[in-house]
């Protein structure tokens, strides 16, 4: 394992905005409150609706209102969330046969709200803290109808499209568009990102330039020995696909723009570091890496 006196160099903030839509881009202002949703959803009524998210199917250690999940749970009022464990899966139904959510393990969703558009439309509004979910929406009959998803990153407001949102540890969200389109606003920038292609967002910083879906976890990296004021010291330098996951030694690792990241470590005879790399589409790599 890593010696505590490692850390990790990569330094970025972790708040940023998304949109999401098959149909026009809806744009969210730097201001919008976490329930408000996009587009018709600032401007719909505040009143009861029959909505729900259904529990279509469980697998593994999925957590509903504190117990284990069941087919047929309704989660149907604001704060109702589903949470999978390392080993746990579900998939969601949206009411009015809206859509599909495929829930990945060590994911949370929690409902945020449901309300009706000017012209009726249903607008529903979920946040994910946490994890990774497949959306499959289809066209929504009425305009002002919107599905959205609040991650700590930001808000993707869904027209009828297919794609995956990744909530990281480290704030970051990835956002990769099978099919529809993603239009991607932050800093008074906006970015369509097109079925077959993802991105990335980070606070403070326009959207990442779409690019094509590579499912690809290869990892390059880098080691130079230092001498410090008598202090030995070892830099690791890594890089991979901006959008994968990098956990060194079971510990997720923060990537720059650039899918860079560095620990600095200690001077030691040996050692060892165990570094995966995962895709956003699932794809791992392990690797064992000698420290000399």
């Amino acid at each position: 394992m890593l010696s505590p006196h490692y850390t990790n160099q990569s330094n970025f903030s972790t708040a940023s905005w998304y949109t999401v839509a098959a149909i026009g881009i809806f744009f969210v202002p730097s201001a919008v409150i976490p329930w408000q949703g996009v587009g018709y959803a600032q401007t719909s009524l505040q009143v009861r609706t029959n909505q729900w998210l259904k529990v279509e199917q469980v697998s593994g250690n999925v957590k509903y209102r504190n117990r284990a999940a069941k087919v047929g749970d309704r989660l149907q009022a604001v704060n109702d969330e589903i949470s999978t464990g390392n080993n746990g899966s579900a998939v969601l139904s949206v009411d009015t046969a809206v859509g599909t959510i495929y829930v990945a393990p060590n994911t949370t969703i929690r409902i945020s709200g449901f309300r009706i558009a000017p012209d009726n439309g249903r607008i529903t509004n979920l946040f994910v803290p946490r994890g990774k979910a497949r959306l499959q929406i289809r066209k929504f009959t009425h305009r002002g109808s919107q599905l959205s998803i609040q991650t700590p990153a930001g808000i993707s407001g869904v027209r009828g499209t297919d794609f995956s949102i990744l909530a990281k540890t480290d704030g970051k969200t990835v956002l990769t568009t099978y099919k529809g389109s993603v239009a991607s606003t932050s800093q008074n920038q906006t970015i369509l990102v097109k079925g077959g292609t993802e991105n990335f967002m980070i606070a403070g910083q326009p959207p990442s330039t779409p690019m094509p879906i590579k499912n690809d976890p290869t990892l390059r990296y880098a080691i130079d020995r230092r001498l410090v004021a008598s202090q030995r010291s070892i830099l690791f330098m890594g890089y991979t696909n901006p959008v994968n996951t990098v956990t060194v030694d079971g510990i997720e690792q923060t990537l720059d723009r650039n899918g860079r990241f560095s620990l600095l470590l200690p001077a030691v005879s040996t050692l060892t570091l165990k570094i995966t790399v995962e895709t956003p589409q699932g794809k791992v790599n392990p690797y064992e890496i000698p420290i000399l």
